[in-house]
């Protein structure tokens, strides 16, 4: 029974040990890399131009096209591009600054240059002053959702400032 330990104990060994050693990460080559020469002429091999040993004839055929006229059938899902569309121009709002007593200049300006992306803080003032000499100041034409949306910007301010949206024909 201690013979078979010391061998089982002996080839337990031997294989930790293989198995913890380390291989190296770069195999060495066992065989050595010889220059290619050409072997002389009608002798094959090497690295030089290889020259075939036939003749080759090259032949061009050209043939002529005939014009077809096909019908093609259009999908419904492809855009018919020869149709002339006009388009029209969304109808122009006009956004109005409605003034309040309880405004302070320096906020309703400020606001006013924030929310409108057209308006420089001299025109907010201009526009601001006229609210205030009129009861309202006209701020720009603007198609519908653009005008709705500054006026409800404007609207939710803290302090609220109140605009008006009107339609352009209507002045």
């Amino acid at each position: 029974m201690a013979p078979l330990r010391i061998i089982l104990s002996l080839l337990a060994f031997t294989t930790a040990a293989i198995a913890f050693t380390p291989t190296p990460v770069l195999q060495r080559r066992t065989f050595h890399l010889t220059p290619l020469h050409q072997a002389g002429p009608g002798k094959g091999g090497g690295g030089a131009v290889a020259t075939p040993g036939t003749k080759q004839e090259v032949t061009t055929v050209t043939k002529q096209k005939s014009e077809q006229k096909q019908k093609q059938k259009a999908k419904p899902s492809d855009p018919d591009l020869d149709s002339d569309q006009e388009f029209e121009d969304a109808p122009m709002f006009r956004l109005f600054l409605i003034f309040d007593e309880s405004y302070e200049q320096e906020h309703v300006v400020t606001r006013i240059f924030q929310v409108v992306e057209d308006c420089s803080e001299d025109e907010a003032a201009r526009i601001f002053k006229s609210a205030y000499q009129q009861g309202e100041a006209f701020l720009g034409k603007y198609p519908k959702e653009i005008a709705e949306t500054y006026a409800e910007a404007l609207t939710r301010s803290d302090p609220i400032i109140y605009a008006d949206v009107r339609d352009d024909e209507n002045k």
